[in-house]
C-alpha cells in the first residue's frame, strides 16, 4: 500500500468535488456509480443498506497519517454515508466505533487498509477495491474493453488485481513488470497476460493502467491525445507534460475510488 503524506490527503480532500466532475466527464459515472459497478451492487441495494461508518486511527508502525481518517470520512460522506473519525485510536477506537453503532469500520496500518462490515460480516481490502474501481473507470471511458489492448504497468497487489479484472472484461492485457520473479508468478497464475517492453506497449495501446510507483516514465510524446490513463497510485508514471496532453483522461486519485468500492462491499450484504 502506498503510504500517503499529510499533504497528499489534505490535497485529496480539497479536490474531491473536482474528482467527481472529472470521472463523470470522462467515464459518465461518479464515484458511487463506479463503486456500485465494481461491486456488482444495484443502486436500490445501496439505498436500502444501513450506512454508518467509523474511521479508526491506528498508531502502530509508522503511526497515524495526519488527516488520513478525516479524508476517508469526507469520501464516505460524499457517498451518503453517516461517517465519523473515532476520538480514540487502536483497539479503544474499535470499541468506540462498535459502541456508537457503526455498521463498518475503516482501519489502516503500514501494510493493509481495510473496511470491515460489522453487520454484513464482509471485509473489503483497498488494493483489489482500487484496482476494480479503476478498471471499471477505464472500461466506461473506453466504451468497453472486449478485445481491446490495455497496457498494464506493474504487477504488485493492485496491478495483479487489475489484471484479473481486465481479463474478465475481455481485454488483451500487455504487461510491463521488470521484476522477473513477480512477472513469472503473475504469468503462472494468469497465462493470458502478455509481457512487453514499455516502448512496445505504449506504441500499441491507447488504454493504460499505471500500477507502478515509478515516476515520470511516460512523456507527452509517448501517448496519443485521445489515450486514457487510469493511475491509482502516487506518484503518477506520466510526466507533467504527458498529464497536460491527456487532460481529464489522466484519471489519478489514489484514495477516493478505493474507499468508495470498499464502502459498498463492506456495507451491502452479499447476494444469497
Amino acid at each position: 500500500m502506498t503510504r500517503l503524506t499529510s499533504d497528499d490527503v489534505e490535497a485529496l480532500r480539497a479536490a474531491l468535488p473536482q474528482v467527481e466532475r472529472q470521472f463523470r466527464e470522462v467515464c459518465g459515472l461518479g464515484l458511487l456509480g463506479l463503486a456500485l459497478r465494481a461491486a456488482g451492487v444495484r443502486a436500490e441495494e445501496w439505498a436500502a443498506a444501513p450506512r454508518r461508518a467509523a474511521a479508526v486511527p491506528i498508531s502502530t508502525g509508522e503511526g497515524v497519517i495526519p488527516g488520513f481518517c478525516e479524508c476517508v470520512v469526507a469520501v464516505l460522506r460524499h457517498l451518503g454515508v453517516d461517517a465519523w473519525v473515532t476520538g480514540l485510536a487502536d483497539v479503544r477506537g474499535l470499541q468506540e466505533a462498535v459502541d456508537a453503532g457503526a455498521d463498518a469500520v475503516f482501519v489502516a496500518d503500514d501494510h493493509r487498509f481495510i473496511a470491515v462490515g460489522l453487520a454484513t460480516r464482509r471485509c473489503a481490502d483497498d488494493d483489489p477495491a482500487t484496482a476494480d474501481g479503476y478498471v471499471e473507470a477505464l472500461a466506461a471511458a473506453a466504451g468497453g474493453l472486449e478485445g481491446r489492448e490495455v497496457l498494464l504497468l506493474g504487477l504488485g497487489p493492485v496491478g495483479t488485481a487489475a489484471a484479473r479484472r481486465l481479463l474478465a472484461h475481455g481485454a488483451r492485457v500487455l504487461v510491463v513488470e521488470p521484476d522477473e520473479e513477480r512477472r513469472a508468478a503473475a504469468l503462472a497464475a494468469q497465462p493470458a497476460l502478455r509481457p512487453v517492453s514499455l516502448a512496445e506497449g505504449l506504441s500499441r495501446c491507447r488504454l493504460v493502467f499505471d500500477a507502478t510507483p515509478a515516476a515520470g516514465i511516460i512523456d507527452a510524446g509517448d501517448v496519443d491525445a485521445g489515450a486514457v490513463a487510469a493511475v491509482p497510485g502516487v506518484p503518477s508514471g506520466f510526466t507533467a507534460a504527458a498529464q497536460e496532453k491527456l487532460g481529464p483522461r489522466h484519471l489519478h486519485e489514489p484514495l477516493a475510488v478505493g474507499v468508495a468500492v470498499m464502502a459498498v462491499r463492506a456495507l451491502v450484504p452479499a447476494a444469497r
